[in-house]
């Protein structure tokens, strides 16, 4: 009877531990905002540019690069952003379709929780040559 019960419980307990051992596609946005005149939208971000707007008080801004990677509780995903300055993500937390990641860069240690394949979230950061850098993240 006990290993009926044991049995039982592992496999009540494994669909848990599999959401939790899966590795989250994160992507992340380097964008550079100044005060700097500018008469174009990079198309790259033209989508953004509305939203940098209002919640950031510039009024250029500009895609630098963009990275990709996954993230799960058991191996944070770390790279080098503008600047050279490291970038690490940890997942803290995957529940229904939300994520609570912990990033944390030069200037910046924070969590932010997230939908999976919903709107990303931007992230003012350091200061980067005439204005600072903005991160859009988002999980897929």
């Amino acid at each position: 009877m006990r290993q009926i019960l044991l049995i039982v419980c592992l496999f009540l307990l494994l669909p848990i531990s599999l959401a939790y051992a899966q590795a989250v596609p994160i992507e992340v946005q380097v964008i550079q905002a100044s005060r700097e005149p500018s008469s174009a939208v990079d198309p790259a971000i033209g989508q953004l540019v509305r939203e940098l707007q209002r919640d950031f008080a510039y009024t250029n801004y500009r895609l630098l690069e963009t990275h990709r990677g996954e993230v799960s509780p058991q191996s944070p995903w770390r790279t080098v952003i503008a600047g050279g300055r490291d970038l690490s993500v940890a997942l803290m937390k995957m529940d229904k379709g939300r994520v609570e990641l912990h990033i944390t860069t030069p200037r910046v240690n924070t969590r932010v929780s997230l939908q999976r394949g919903g709107r990303p979230i931007l992230l003012g950061g350091p200061p980067h040559g005439s204005g600072v850098l903005i991160m859009v993240i988002s999980a897929r």
